[in-house]
């Protein structure tokens, strides 16, 4: 289980923050593809989704922004800002399961997309 905002690629944060500034309305869509032909077992739909639901109460704490922002000097302080507000949406997030194959899409803006 995910227990911090900051459980994420560092590559995501930064790509962030330049979305913010140079593609705030851009909006996107990611599809996952199953490469490896995975069979999921019935109900895992329902347990990804409540496994994605749980996310939505993650917050950046007090300590988690000045941890970021002393590590990172180099990061607009207004990115840091933002991120505190930040909150994933799992209505952002569509799931569906046929049998055994998985179909899992993101779409919204850019901007708030790009952490999932």
């Amino acid at each position: 289980m995910i227990n911090s905002l900051l459980d994420n690629d560092f590559y995501k944060f930064t790509m962030q923050n330049a979305v913010i500034k140079l593609f705030p309305k851009a909006k996107a869509k990611y599809q996952f593809i199953n490469r490896g032909q995975h069979k999921f077992p019935d109900g895992f739909a329902e347990e990804l989704r409540k496994a994605i639901n749980e996310l939505a109460k993650l917050q950046l704490t007090r300590q988690e922004k000045t941890f970021f922002a002393v590590t990172c000097p180099y990061i607009d302080p207004t990115y840091f800002d933002f991120l505190q507000g930040y909150r994933y949406d799992p209505e952002e997030v569509h799931i569906r399961q046929q049998g055994h194959e998985l179909s899992v899409s993101i779409e919204g803006y850019w901007y708030r997309t790009i952490l999932w």
